[in-house]
């Protein structure tokens, strides 16, 4: 019986490929090297060359993260102030205070006039 450690998805097939590439290229290991570092991470094993992959991987999920963060941040001050707006409201809903007019006002509006009978 196979698991998936043997055969792994696609999607961690073209993880692998794509950190093989960055480990030749940017740490200068051959692609022999590079696929049995990026294999002995997947078994939990040390290599000379683990860390390499480690941090390696942890770059590459930096940089494809990086948009998703960034668009995250952009967003952070609106969603400050509809946490404030929501708690205020919150707020005035538990007091029962809605305000300053008077209880027999609606929010539907006035009541309709009668009309006068001649």
């Amino acid at each position: 019986m196979t698991t998936a450690v043997d055969h792994p998805p696609e999607h961690e097939e073209r993880a692998a490929r794509i950190l093989v590439l960055r480990l030749v290229i940017r740490r200068g290991l051959t692609p022999q090297e590079a696929s049995a570092a990026i294999d002995q991470v997947r078994r939990g094993e040390i290599d000379p060359h683990t860390h390499l992959a480690t941090l390696e991987a942890a770059q590459l999920l930096a940089s494809a993260t990086a948009p998703v963060r960034a668009m995250l941040e952009s967003l952070r001050p609106i969603a400050e102030t509809a946490a404030h707006a929501m708690a205020e409201l919150a707020s005035v809903l538990a007091t029962g205070n809605l305000g300053d007019r008077p209880a027999w006002v609606t929010p539907y509006g006035p009541p309709p006039r009668r009309r006068r009978r001649t």
